[in-house]
């Protein structure tokens, strides 16, 4: 039944208040009508009420390729009326599913080259849990059944992802749920850990701290190591060059496989297709979302090893790892390989390593020496202002004026992300010189009002 009576809603207001928004305390000082997104193309966003900004958040480091690209929308509207849907089960397939796993197999690292689809990043950080758990009951090893993560770390907001999350706050009330065995780590942070020392003393620390904990679990009981090569809802904490390779290197010695969560940082956002590639490291299993299809429609794939998916025997009786109804969907598909058509056409990961370079730079020149600036750090285009307290003491910024900053962009007309102690940005990788220098505009006066309020 209609409760309405069938009168239709006239506002966006009055349709708002049946939605249920995540982290509706995120914008207190704005009422919802006004966070009502119409449309967007580029780098910018537009308001409902008319309001134009720039995008210094690509939606939540989404939307790679950029708002609006036609060549998107008319693959998925192409594929929507050839196939909308049929499932991959029962060994059925479907052309852009092949095709976008072939191509993945090309542009991941080393001999990643076996693509489970998944619809979101956490989907994708389950599967590859999953695959990890049966890769070892394969491989006659059913002890191994731990994970290992970040403090710090995120990567997804299911039960099984809120296990392996290092953000105490976030999964306080599920703790209850998840059973023994997700021991966290402490990542090298080198802002605020590596004191008087170097970069190489600081990994070789935490290092020795990952091979401890897992000596102590028992490398017999073990499965993986999970990770995000950038830690992201920590803080965009960027661990040295270097470390990844320490993770790589404890993981072979011990029998341990290693998962990079490259939901956020994969498909260019660091400046190259994908973070891994920095350290020069290859992961046993690999996880992407995002950036996969620019946000366009959701996506996700956790990516294997060849010995990996050699293990999995290809008359077995029964399921492995569990299908979803829409794990590849050929219209996700068919936008994926539309999106990555872009990306190559118009070199947006050579893009994304030029303009985050401008942003980091710009950035550090104009707010680096500030009281309450501590560091401007970023990757490619994943940048952050870290936030101190005014004295000196190095203390973290109140949170609460840290959040103002968000009210403060937003009013000289950009969307950043200011939570915890640091301002992220991480805008499309399409964004040019032009929209860079009024993003550093926007945040410097943004930090120079927060400062003078501090007086």
């Amino acid at each position: 039944m209609d409760k309405t009576g069938g009168a239709p809603m006239t506002t966006s207001g009055e349709a708002i208040r049946h939605l249920w928004t995540h982290k509706t305390q995120d914008h207190p000082w704005l009422p919802d009508e006004e966070l009502v997104i119409e449309r967007a193309e580029g780098v910018w966003v537009w308001t409902e009420r008319g309001k134009k900004l720039l995008d210094g958040f690509a939606g939540l480091a989404v939307v790679n390729a950029g708002h609006g690209r036609r060549e998107i929308a008319e693959a998925i509207a192409e594929q929507t009326v050839r196939l909308a849907y049929y499932p991959t089960t029962r060994q059925f397939s479907n052309r852009p599913a092949a095709e976008l796993a072939a191509k993945l197999a090309t542009l991941a690292p080393g001999d990643l080259d076996y693509s489970m689809f998944a619809v979101s990043g956490a989907e994708a950080n389950e599967r590859a849990m999953q695959i990890a758990r049966h890769y070892w009951l394969a491989s006659g090893k059913p002890g191994k059944h731990k994970v290992l993560s970040l403090q710090g770390g995120y990567h997804g907001g299911t039960t099984g992802t809120f296990a392996v999350c290092g953000l105490p706050h976030m999964v306080e009330p599920y703790a209850a749920l998840h059973v023994p065995g997700f021991t966290k780590i402490t990542p090298p942070y080198p802002y605020r850990d590596r004191g008087t020392g170097t970069d190489e003393q600081l990994v070789q620390r935490r290092a020795g701290e990952l091979r401890a904990a897992i000596l102590k679990e028992g490398p017999d009981t073990v499965s993986a190591v999970i990770m995000e090569p950038v830690i992201s809802s920590g803080g965009f904490i960027m661990p040295p060059i270097g470390w990844l390779r320490a993770v790589r290197a404890i993981c072979d010695e011990l029998d341990v496989l290693m998962i990079a969560d490259e939901v956020i940082t994969g498909f260019g956002r660091t400046g190259r297709w994908f973070a891994c590639e920095h350290d020069g490291v290859v992961p046993d299993l690999m996880t992407v979302a995002k950036g996969i299809t620019s946000g366009y429609v959701p996506l996700s794939a956790a990516i294997a090893r060849r010995r990996l998916a050699d293990a999995f025997a290809d008359d077995a009786k029964q399921e492995n790892v569990h299908p979803g109804t829409y794990a590849a969907h050929p219209v996700a598909c068919a936008a994926a390989l539309a999106n990555i058509k872009i990306f190559e056409q118009d070199n947006l990961v050579a893009n994304a390593a030029a303009m985050g370079a401008r942003l980091l730079d710009g950035l550090q020149q104009a707010v680096g020496k500030k009281r309450i600036v501590g560091e401007v750090r970023g990757r490619g285009l994943m940048v952050c202002v870290e936030l101190v307290e005014p004295d000196g003491s190095g203390r973290p910024l109140d949170k609460e004026r840290v959040a103002s900053l968000d009210r403060k962009a937003w009013d000289r007309g950009a969307i950043v992300y200011a939570r915890g102690q640091v301002v992220r940005l991480a805008p499309p990788l399409c964004i040019n010189r032009q929209e860079i220098d009024q993003l550093v505009d926007v945040v410097t006066a943004s930090i120079d009002e927060l400062d003078a309020e501090l007086n």
